[in-house]
């Protein structure tokens, strides 16, 4: 990720503020002793006109003709006008913040408290937060802005396009801030004004709408930033901006938005249209063009053999900065870059000379600001360690990497939790340095403290979801509560309209905005630091003869790869590092090309997934991936467990049907189990003991007349029965009511199995069973009768659909049903729920385990939908189950958890062992389809 100047810098017209008739009037009269009073009022309009045009330079000498045309007797609110107007011309220069913040602030002095001048006062105060804004003083723009925003709303005038203005503007410091959420909460408060007026202004509107492109650019939400930036481009070309800024602005963030989806070519003509224009706009020699210059450079460097012209950009820009003796710590951001490109030229001592002198001008910059420390502390590593300096170089690399985790958390606390996922996978591959430099350092400390690096970037975002949905479920505060049930709300329409495989942008725009307005409510939710976590208490915490194995795609492992694009097209390497029992240290083992090991394991999957495959093939096909993965790990330990912390693909390894000689590692002395997070290694707190040992939904639309025939099925009806799940509940019933004291068994089947009822039911349950239809998008419907899964039939298929989200209940008594019972739980429904109390959630149903990985966060889909909701462990199907062995592997899971009270890699050792018993007895296929089909995910006990 090259690093931006500061971002989409603020370039609008100026105010069109209008002082009130009668204070103009006795401004111009007041004057005539020294100058005409026609001649006073002409230059007036006149320089309203100029403001109008956004032509500062030429308002400028007008305005200070009027000021020393002013006697010395002057009143104190004469002057208060003239500074006020003084204020805003220097505003739309956006060359003086200086000057703006004195005049601004002198004008409010004069204006005092009188309140015939109150709205003097506030448009001084924005002004004054627009320029500490300008100079990325966040607390300072903070306080005044929200203040006029708090005066405004509260006086009377919330609504007003004023108000507007002061949201968009507010908006700006948040931004600098590091809070995107609470800027987008204020953008689309101000864009909701101003589509509301009846003759919106055109200038205005694409202004705001730029700013919320800029500010969803930089959060991660490429798609809908360009969509914000077309509609103000449309709205400029149907009335042009008459300083013409709004249309220069578009071209440079557009320009921004290119380079962001790693489009160097196309971002280099988005800024070679805008260079005449900001030379037009600004001036040669201004800090405005000197950004434009910096992110110019930026995209050549991503040009093959461009590097030099990109530093003669950056160093054309720096001597502006320089010059000027800009205020404003971005615009010496062409330090960072000209040493990057240092970097990639192997010229590793000025590259750290660079980064230092960069990271000594970003000593206070926010985490997760636009100019944050990040880059060039990520840089420095590089730099360091291309001098062989790598005890030096990983300790910058933790210092980037530590300041990468603190804006994932400051960052996501205000944002909906699609929105930090996006922000999150921004390309900085801070860790991926750490590693590759503590690999190379041969250290064995090095590469510990690499994984605990690792540990504590893990699953951030999740934490921050699970936590404000938990506060979120319990808090009784009247002012949270409408909030928490406008977010429920919004869920449900999501998952109604996904049901229906109806477009919901309008949906997800809702929810999106429920969420920030819930995370802004709770922002404690965004402040979980935990301490991080040494190996040494990872060694105490596994059980006996456990080692811990973490799964990790490498791409960046030479000092040059910083920040380089080039090294994004590059196949990455897969590592297997090993924790093995007792005291011994990290074992780390270079798998090999991660593109083989994917193409290897997929098709062996495809295999597995289908009984038509024959056994030859899958064992076959199974031995290419053994070959790959688990033998270096095997020579590497002979631990009879295996945890797996993995990433990406391997994070679905059907492991226990990896082949040998003799069979399946399923018949060998060695069980595996695969955590979220290695935190899941610590016992959590218990709650009390739950009113139900087991709840079970069975078959719950097989009361009705089945229909196998291949076709899409929208709304789930004509579904197949499913007797195999109906025999499973009724001998896991028998089971517990074996012993003395007898667990308690709810078993909700058929037509009684409401959605309703579970969500009623599901909190006060220790075991999930959920013996029923998944839904998967994007396929047809099961062509026979043995398979519990079906689709919601996407055409075609959208990018985003993802298999298994949601789970079939039975169909409500009459059409039209709430959401709360139409017979379909979805993910977002799912994570709504209280689950805490739930030690296992068994998704007896089909491919349960589908969605999409996400660097950091594991498994998404139904798998993070249970976690959120508190469940400790999902039992998750890997492909559409078969109905009778289904119920078999169940029967025999519950045998051994509930009879033997076994943990959990022991209870599916021995179901999946026993299928495939029975199965070879009774000379059925032996095929792992129907044995190896589901694997646990989260708390091993």
């Amino acid at each position: 990720m090259l690093r931006v100047s500061s971002a989409d810098f603020d370039m609008h017209p100026g105010s069109r503020f209008r002082i009130k008739v009668l204070a103009a009037l006795c401004l111009i009269v007041s004057i005539g002793t020294h100058l005409p009073a026609t001649q006073a009022a002409g230059d007036f309009a006149a320089i309203e006109t100029l403001l109008a045009k956004g032509d500062a330079e030429s308002a400028l000498p007008r305005v200070n003709a009027l000021i020393a045309a002013l006697p010395a007797d002057a009143s104190r609110l004469q002057r208060a006008h003239l500074d006020l107007l003084l204020a805003r011309t220097l505003d739309v220069g956006e060359k003086d913040q200086e000057g703006v913040i004195a005049a601004a602030t002198r004008a409010i002095e004069g204006f005092g408290s009188e309140p015939a001048f109150n709205d003097q006062v506030l448009e001084a105060r924005r002004l004054r937060g627009l320029a500490w804004t300008r100079q990325r003083n966040a607390d300072k723009a903070l306080a005044e802005l929200g203040e006029v925003e708090r005066r405004m709303r509260e006086g009377g005038t919330a609504q007003s396009i004023a108000h507007a203005k002061v949201l968009s503007d507010l908006s700006l410091a948040q931004r600098i801030a590091a809070d995107y959420g609470a800027a987008l909460t204020s953008l689309d408060q101000a864009l909701a004004i101003l589509r509301k007026q009846a003759k919106p202004d055109p200038a205005l509107l694409a202004r705001t709408l730029i700013r919320t492109g800029q500010t969803r650019r930089i959060s991660g939400d490429l798609e809908r930033a360009e969509a914000a930036y077309r509609e103000a481009l449309a709205l400029d070309a149907q009335a042009p901006d008459p300083g013409g800024r709004n249309r220069v602005t578009v071209l440079y963030a557009l320009g921004n938005l290119a380079r962001a989806r790693a489009q160097p070519s196309q971002a280099i003509d988005w800024y070679a249209q805008a260079l005449p224009a900001f030379e037009r706009v600004y001036g040669a020699e201004s800090l405005q063009m000197a950004m434009l210059l910096n992110n110019y450079g930026n995209a050549e460097s991503e040009i093959p053999g461009h590097d030099e012209a990109a530093v003669v950009r950056f160093q054309r820009a720096l001597d502006i900065a320089e010059r000027l003796e800009s205020k404003n710590v971005a615009d010496y951001l062409p330090l960072g870059n000209i040493a990057m490109v240092r970097i990639w030229q192997s010229r590793f001592v000025e590259a750290e000379a660079g980064f230092r002198a960069m990271l000594a001008r970003l000593r206070d910059a926010p985490a997760g600001a636009e100019n944050s420390p990040l880059f060039s502390q990520h840089g420095l590593a590089a730099a360091l360690w291309g001098q062989g300096r790598h005890d030096e170089a990983f300790d910058a690399a933790t210092a980037a990497e530590t300041t990468r985790q603190t804006a994932v958390r400051e960052v996501a606390s205000g944002l909906s939790d699609a929105q930090a996922l996006a922000y999150q996978e921004q390309d900085y591959t801070t860790l991926d340095h750490a590693l590759a430099i503590a690999l190379d350092s041969k250290d064995p400390r090095l590469l510990e403290r690499a994984w605990s690096l690792a540990i504590s970037a893990r699953g951030q975002v999740t934490a921050i979801q699970a936590e404000r949905l938990a506060r979120a479920r319990v808090d009784k505060d009247t002012k949270l509560q409408p909030l928490w049930k406008e977010w429920q709300a919004a869920s449900a329409e999501l998952e109604r309209l996904r049901s229906a495989s109806l477009a919901d942008a309008q949906a997800r725009a809702r929810l999106e905005r429920a969420e920030r307005q819930l995370a802004q409510a709770l922002p404690q939710a965004g402040r979980l630091v935990d301490a991080p976590i040494a190996l040494d208490t990872l060694r105490t915490a596994r059980p006996a003869n456990t080692a811990l194995v973490w799964l990790h795609d490498l791409r960046h492992t030479r000092p040059t790869d910083f920040a380089n694009a080039a090294v994004d097209i590059e196949d990455a390497e897969t590592w297997a590092f090993v924790l093995p029992p007792g005291d011994a240290p990290v074992i780390a083992i270079r798998l090999g090309p991660a593109a083989s090991i994917t193409n290897a394991l997929t098709r062996w999957q495809a295999s597995l997934a289908t009984p038509a495959s024959s056994v030859t093939q899958v064992r076959e096909r199974g031995a290419a991936v053994a070959a790959l993965v688990w033998t270096p790990i095997r020579k590497a330990t002979t631990a009879r467990r295996l945890f797996i912390v993995a990433e990406g693909p391997l994070l679905r390894l059907p492991w226990p049907a990896l082949p040998d000689a003799q069979g399946y590692l399923v018949e060998r002395d060695v069980q595996f189990h695969v955590l979220n997070h290695e935190r899941e290694l610590f016992a959590t707190p218990t709650r009390p003991v739950p009113r139900h040992a087991l709840l079970a939904v069975v078959d719950p639309r097989g009361d009705g007349p089945g229909d196998n025939a291949n076709r899409k099925c929208a709304d789930g009806s004509g579904l197949p029965a499913l007797p195999g799940a109906r025999r499973e509940v009724e001998r896991i019933a028998e089971l517990l009511r074996r012993g003395e004291n007898s667990p308690s068994l709810l078993a909700l089947v058929g037509e009684a199995a409401s959605e309703a009822r579970f969500r009623r039911e599901a909190p006060n349950a220790a075991l999930l069973h959920l013996a029923t239809h998944g839904i998967e998008a994007g396929a047809d419907c099961a062509t026979a009768d043995t398979t519990r899964g079906i689709s919601l039939g996407v055409d075609p298929p959208t990018p985003t659909a993802a298999a298994s989200t949601a789970l079939m209940f039975a169909a409500p008594a009459e059409s039209g049903a709430d959401s709360a019972n139409d017979g379909v739980l979805g993910s977002l429904e799912i994570a709504a729920l209280d689950l805490g109390s739930v030690q296992w959630a068994v998704l007896a149903a089909c491919s349960t385990a589908s969605g999409s990985t996400h660097a950091y966060e594991g498994l998404y889909g139904l798998a993070r939908a249970f976690r959120l909701a508190g469940a400790r462990t999902v039992l998750l199907s890997l492909w559409p189950v078969d109905d009778d062995a289904t119920a078999q592997w169940s029967e025999a899971l519950y045998l051994s958890r509930l009879r033997d009270d076994v943990d959990t890699p022991t209870a599916m050792q021995h179901a999946q062992r026993a299928v495939l018993a029975a199965r070879r007895v009774n000379a059925s296929h032996e095929h792992p389809y129907y044995w190896a089909g589901f694997f646990a995910l989260g708390d091993w006990r």
